[in-house]
Formats: structure tokens, C-alpha cells, sequence
């Protein structure tokens, strides 16, 4: 299951309302459903989850809810890492630096390996940035 949200205008301000009352609790939340007595707790997980989810849709952006067992075709991969399809198939499939699996004729990638990769590369690119900015202190580069 992959589902994309995105707020309407109306939406977003009721939104910033929530990102600042999840802001202000002490951990504990507690959600309360019409018609039923009580409320239920919320896992310190989930409310993490939906803060965060609230704060991203509040901004106007979209969010996309994809389980990490989830497998991904190769376009929606590529959509993720920002790439083109055939960059991907040819140097990051084909290569080896990202694990996939065959469907068929066609290939899936593990979201949970993709996100692994993105991480790396992510940490990859604010090292040589930290490299760059103490080259340049010194007058290297």
C-alpha cells in the first residue's frame, strides 16, 4: 500500500493548529473518537509520526505513507532517489550498489534497501561538504 496525501488551504491551518498542540504535550497522547467513551492511548511512535506528518502537510507539502517491507518498481525508485530510470538501472542495479530482486522480466527494489542507500549517500555528501568547507578555512580549495 502507497497512499500520497495533500492539504487543501482550509486544511493547512487547521494543521498548524495541531503541530502546535502535539508541540506542547509532554509525551503522553491521548486520542479521543466521537460517538465513544473514552479516549485511547497513542503510542509514543505513532505520535511521533503523525507531528511529523502534521508539521510536512502544514508546510503544504504532500506525504507519502509507504511500509518498509513495501518492493518498488523501478520507476517509483528512481522517482525517490530523484534520478532517471536508466541511471539507476545501469549504475546502481546493474553495478551492485543497490540490492533488487526479478518479478518476471521485471525488477523490485526492497524500500527498506533503498532507504538505506539514500542514507549512506546523504551521509556521503554532508562529509565531503564537511571536507570542502575545511579545505576552503584553509585556503585549499
Amino acid at each position: 500500500m502507497i497512499a500520497s496525501y495533500l492539504p487543501d488551504q482550509q486544511e493547512q491551518a487547521q494543521l498548524m493548529a495541531l503541530v502546535q498542540a502535539l508541540g506542547e504535550q509532554d509525551g503522553t497522547l491521548e486520542l479521543r473518537i466521537r460517538g465513544q467513551a473514552g479516549g485511547l492511548a497513542v503510542s509514543p511512535t505513532l505520535a511521533r509520526l503523525l507531528q511529523e506528518a502534521a508539521q510536512e502537510l502544514a508546510r503544504g507539502h504532500a506525504v507519502t505513507l509507504i511500509p518498509t517491507e513495501q518492493h518498488l518498481s523501478t520507476h517509483e525508485a528512481a522517482r525517490l532517489l530523484d534520478v532517471s530510470r536508466p541511471f539507476l538501472i545501469a549504475r546502481l542495479l546493474d553495478t551492485g550498489k543497490l540490492p533488487h530482486h526479478r518479478v518476471g522480466s521485471h525488477r523490485r527494489i526492497a524500500l527498506s534497501d533503498l532507504l538505506a542507500y539514500q542514507a549512506e549517500q546523504e551521509r556521503r555528501q554532508a562529509l565531503a561538504d564537511e571536507l570542502t568547507a575545511e579545505a576552503q578555512q584553509m585556503g585549499l580549495y
